[in-house]
């Protein structure tokens, strides 16, 4: 495998995993997206409207996502220099559709990891950051949850970290082991197990 994508709601710890795989192993380092619109600039270039319809014409754009106000871009050919440079690009995602539309339009072998962690931890997490939006991180966790429930996981995760049970450096050590051997899909009912979602949630239905 060549690549990695870690997906999850906020808070679940992508950031903090990606730093912990790039200090277990010199590969890894995270894509920068592109970014058009305001706030957090970290992991992030931001990019003009006018820049961002130039890349759509030139096909660049993998992926175009919108939340919180923003458009958030991963950059084919941003993706394809980490490689060629023989790197392994570690990938943000925050829900299924984009998710597949990543591995539908690049040819990388994909990691695909499920990070999570409850509802009660990503507040508890966006409140000790000092985050100024976390209400709009709780409905972010919301949808991410009826994502998961909605969604068909079959062939899509092949490892899944509670990042509230597991420290991030024996998360990282676990990825990198499953980059280099045989992994295989984990089972829809699995990962929901592991998560311990279920409509008790109460998530609201989309639409």
């Amino acid at each position: 495998m060549t690549a990695v994508v870690l997906y999850g709601p906020p808070t679940a710890g992508k950031d903090t995993l990606t730093a912990a795989l790039t200090a277990t192993d010199s590969r890894f380092q995270q894509l920068t997206k592109l970014k058009q619109g305001t706030g957090r600039s970290a992991g992030y270039r931001f990019i003009t409207e006018d820049e961002l319809d130039d890349l759509r014409a030139q096909d660049r754009v993998v992926v175009e996502t919108r939340r919180y106000g923003n458009v958030y871009v991963i950059d084919r050919h941003s993706l394809e220099e980490l490689q060629d440079r023989g790197k392994v690009p570690v990938v943000h995602m925050g829900n299924v559709a984009d998710l597949r539309t990543l591995l539908a339009g690049t040819g990388s072998g994909w990691l695909r990891v499920l990070l999570w962690v409850p509802r009660d931890v990503c507040e508890k997490r966006s409140r000790q950051r000092d985050d100024t939006d976390t209400a709009k991180r709780l409905v972010a966790w919301d949808e991410t949850a009826r994502d998961i429930l909605d969604s068909d996981l079959r062939d899509l995760f092949d490892v899944v970290v509670r990042t509230d049970r597991v420290e991030p450096k024996e998360a990282a050590e676990e990825i990198a082991a499953a980059l280099d051997g045989p992994v295989s899909a984990r089972l829809p009912g699995e990962l929901r197990e592991a998560l311990d979602i279920t409509d008790r949630w109460a998530v609201p239905p989309r639409g």
